[in-house]
Formats: C-alpha cells, sequence, structure tokens
C-alpha cells in the first residue's frame, strides 16, 4: 500500500487550487461539495464562465489572481494543481519545500496524496483507491458498493451520532459497544434506513430509557416481505438485495429461483415454505407463526416472495398477522410478474388510444376461473393479464368471450418470463387453451388485448408467416 487512506478535516484551513481547465473545475465542484474553503489560483485571468459554473456549493471560494509560483502555501491544509505541463512540475517543488500535501491531478510521481473515487453517504464516507494505476477500475469498483450500501445510511450515521454521548451519560448496563450494535442490528435502524427517521428516532430514545432503568429489551427482530421479481435476479431492487444479504433466515416460495438464492447471505438459514401443486405444502397459517417465531427469536427474517408481495402475494395477509403478534415489519416491493414478462416480450400493457386501461385478475384453478365477473373486461380499451392461469385457459377465453370480446382478440401466454427458459406463445383469444398447452409446466401469465400485436413475439410470428408466403409463392 503506497497511498494510505485518510480523512481530512476541512473545516481547520483552506485548501490551495491551481488551474483553471476542465480537471480543475471537477476539482473544485468536489472540495464545494465538501464544505471547503478553496482559494483558486485560475492563472488564466478570463475565467468568468469557469467562476460561473463552479458558483454552486456549500464551500466558500476566494479567486485570486496572483502567480503561484511566488504564492506561500503554508497557511493551506493542502494543494491541488491542474495546472498542465511545466507549471505543475514547479509548484509541485514549491509546495512540498513548504512540507504542505499536494495532488498533481494525474501525476502520482508529483503527489504526496492522491483523490479516490468516493461514495458519499453524508457522514459515511468509502474511498476507493488504487494507487493513482487504474482510476477506471476505482471508479467501477465504486458503482458496485453503492449499489450495496443503503441511500440513507448517512441518516443512520448522523442520528447516532445525535445520541451517543446520551448513552454514555445514562450508564446503561449494556456496553456501549453492544448498545449501539443491538440499534445497528435491529428494527431502528430498519426504520431509519427505510426513511421513517422520526420513528427511528423515538424508538431510539425508548431504548436508551430502558437502558437507563436496566428495562429488559425485547429481542423481537424485524420481518421484511421481499418481492423477488419475476425470476431474473437483475431484477432485484437494491432494498431487496441489501435485507436478503443481511438476513439470519429466509422463507422462499415455490416461484423464488435458485440464482435469485445465490444473492443471499451465504450463512443464512434458507427455509422452503411454498406449495407445489397436487403435493401438500406448509398453511399460511402455519407459515405466519414461523415467521413471528422467528422474528421474537432475534433473527432479521426476510419472506422472499416471488413478483411483489402486495400483488397476488399473500402479502396483505401476513402484514396483517405480524401486526396483530407485535412484530415489527418492513415491505420491499418487487417487480411484479406483469411487468417483468411484458416488457422482455415487448408487450407495452397499455398504448395511448389503444389501451387506456389495465387488470389484473388471478385464476388459481380451473373451477376458480367460471366465477369471476368477466362483465368489465369485454371492453376492447381493457388489457387483461391473468395471474396463475394457465390450466384456467378455457374457463377465461369463455368468460372474456361471454363479456363481449371478439374471439379474435390478440392473446398471448408468457410462461417463465425473465428466465432462461421463458418462452413467449402468441395468436387469438379462440385460441387460448391451445396457446397455454404448447408451453411447459411452470409460472406463466395470459394476456389479452390488442397490445399483444405490438409485442415482439407477435411481430416475429408476422414475419415468419409472410416468409411462409412468399416461399409458397415461389
Amino acid at each position: 500500500m503506497r497511498f494510505l487512506p485518510v480523512c481530512l478535516d476541512l473545516s481547520s484551513g483552506p485548501v490551495a487550487l491551481v488551474g483553471s481547465g476542465e480537471a480543475a473545475i471537477n476539482k473544485l465542484r468536489l472540495l464545494r461539495a465538501a464544505h471547503a474553503r478553496v482559494r483558486w489560483f485560475p492563472i488564466n485571468a478570463d475565467v468568468a464562465e469557469e467562476i460561473v459554473m463552479a458558483a454552486s456549493g456549500p464551500g466558500q471560494l476566494e479567486v485570486t489572481l496572483d502567480d503561484p509560483l511566488l504564492a506561500d502555501f503554508s497557511g493551506s491544509i493542502a494543494v491541488v494543481c491542474a495546472a498542465g505541463l511545466g507549471l505543475d512540475d514547479k509548484i509541485a517543488a514549491r509546495v512540498r519545500a513548504q512540507h504542505v500535501p499536494i495532488n498533481v491531478v494525474d501525476r502520482t510521481d508529483l503527489s504526496t496524496f492522491i483523490f479516490p473515487a468516493i461514495v458519499d453517504r453524508g457522514d459515511v464516507v468509502v474511498a476507493i483507491g488504487t494507487s493513482g494505476a487504474s482510476p477506471v477500475l476505482a471508479r467501477r469498483l465504486r458503482e458496485r458498493i453503492e449499489a450495496l450500501l443503503p441511500a440513507r445510511l448517512g441518516d443512520l450515521a448522523a442520528l447516532i451520532g445525535r445520541y451517543r454521548d446520551k448513552i454514555s451519560a445514562a450508564k446503561p448496563k449494556v456496553s456501549p459497544r453492544l448498545f449501539w450494535q443491538q440499534v445497528i442490528d435491529g428494527p431502528i435502524a430498519d426504520a431509519a434506513l427505510a426513511g421513517r427517521l422520526t420513528e427511528a428516532e423515538a424508538a431510539l430514545e425508548r431504548a436508551i430509557d430502558d437502558a437507563r432503568n436496566a428495562r429488559s429489551q425485547s429481542k423481537t427482530a424485524t420481518v421484511a416481505l421481499v418481492g423477488a421479481g419475476p425470476g431474473d435476479p437483475d431484477l432485484l431492487t437494491l432494498r431487496a438485495l441489501q435485507l436478503m444479504q443481511d438476513a439470519d433466515i429466509v422463507f422462499y416460495d415455490e416461484l423464488v429461483t435458485a440464482e435469485i438464492l445465490e444473492r443471499v447471505r451465504r450463512d443464512c438459514e434458507h427455509v422452503f415454505v411454498g406449495k407445489r401443486r397436487g403435493k401438500p405444502g406448509i398453511g399460511q397459517e402455519e407459515l405466519n407463526q414461523r415467521l413471528i417465531a422467528a422474528a421474537r427469536a432475534g433473527k432479521r427474517v426476510v419472506r422472499l416472495k416471488s413478483g411483489d408481495p402486495f400483488v397476488f402475494g399473500r402479502g396483505g395477509e401476513e402484514i396483517e398477522a405480524l401486526r396483530s403478534a407485535g412484530v415489527p415489519v418492513v415491505v420491499v416491493p418487487g417487480v411484479t410478474a406483469a411487468l417483468g414478462c411484458a416488457a422482455e416480450a415487448g408487450l407495452p400493457l397499455t398504448l395511448r388510444n389503444e389501451a387506456s386501461r389495465l387488470t389484473f385478475i388471478t385464476a388459481h384453478q380451473a373451477e376458480d376461473a367460471a366465477p369471476i365477473d368477466w362483465s368489465g373486461l369485454g371492453d376492447r380499451q381493457t388489457t387483461v393479464v391473468v395471474y396463475m392461469g394457465l390450466s384456467a385457459a378455457a374457463a377465461v377465453r369463455d368468460g372474456l368471450v361471454a363479456a363481449g370480446r371478439d374471439p379474435a382478440t390478440p392473446a398471448a401466454v408468457l410462461a417463465c418470463g425473465t428466465r432462461q427458459d421463458s418462452q413467449a406463445k402468441v395468436g387469438r383469444l379462440a385460441d387460448l387453451p391451445a396457446l397455454a398447452a404448447s408451453v411447459d409446466d411452470g409460472p406463466a401469465l395470459l394476456v389479452v388485448g390488442d397490445v399483444v400485436a405490438h409485442s415482439t413475439p407477435w411481430r416475429a410470428a408476422d414475419l415468419g408467416r409472410a416468409l411462409v408466403n412468399v416461399l409458397d409463392a415461389a
């Protein structure tokens, strides 16, 4: 390690900046965003445009046209130089002679410190450096770390910072280190990271009061109902991935793919709670009790549900059970199957002047499809998406036709959407049972509406038919 990462207190003095090109302006913006007091030597007298470009920012800016080769930098806490060839070497030598840290942009040979790639979360800052060898690699690493760190991590750090002295003054029975560990790993941090800062602060004050009075604190942890999306792990939200990486136990269902489970923390306990067709499975009430028991044992629980928890995922039933038991719960939405599968197929579920309404229904079994009130779904402007309707395709067709839908309405069956084995079959409403029978068994959606004719599979089928016609004519 050539360059040791350090944190510089920019309130302790000015930072001198030399140069007026693009590199200098970029550093000026960075310094001002960090609340630095900058003394700028632009060298070029005609810098009105640059000053305007860099005018915004919380830091202070002093512009001087003095010759930096004659300047006294001894009062600066650091110097950043982007003056260009010739001047960079001379200024670096002068600054080094005055024993002030200097960074010469893109010249590690002249620098005594370098700028890392930065992940900024307010009071939490992560620096990634490669000793100047590969700035592009540092930026790529920053992008990956950005994706892992919650956006409100700085808010949590600031909240903890405001209460550090209070917990010390409270003289708790547990050590401050253990107290803060419980805060960071528990529902207080969950609330702060979810943006519920008022709730988090109130809970923190209660926790400090409990620690002061030596009252026992509940071990109950938070349960997260997390949408896993339709199957492609790259469609997981950042919040979902963060919770999966932090979980002690994950309850998952039949449709959560192995690729998604691979994103869960390695030493996390996996519990399958799905129901396979034709086989007995865990009941909803038993699942609710397992979630409650795991949370009360102090485990960080993730209930991983395919699609979105609140779209035919029984998330509403589970959140009610958890609330009734006094278990903290958060809900993380996922890309629901209709949106993910339609996007993969290039199928717009709504379209101006053609489809202004969108309806999601579920038909888990064939006998469940008949009682559905189809009367409001006969309008041509309505796109109908049927979840769990593969075995109910005939009942869906009959219901829609009886409601007034033209049997020639375009229809699609999207099976295993966004997964490697995804299939898309298109045709007419009249042929919906045959389309459903032509795909392999697995999760599937039925889509009925004129918008299906705009999908990629429909266009491919049209092209295929046109080619056959041409060959026949030949």
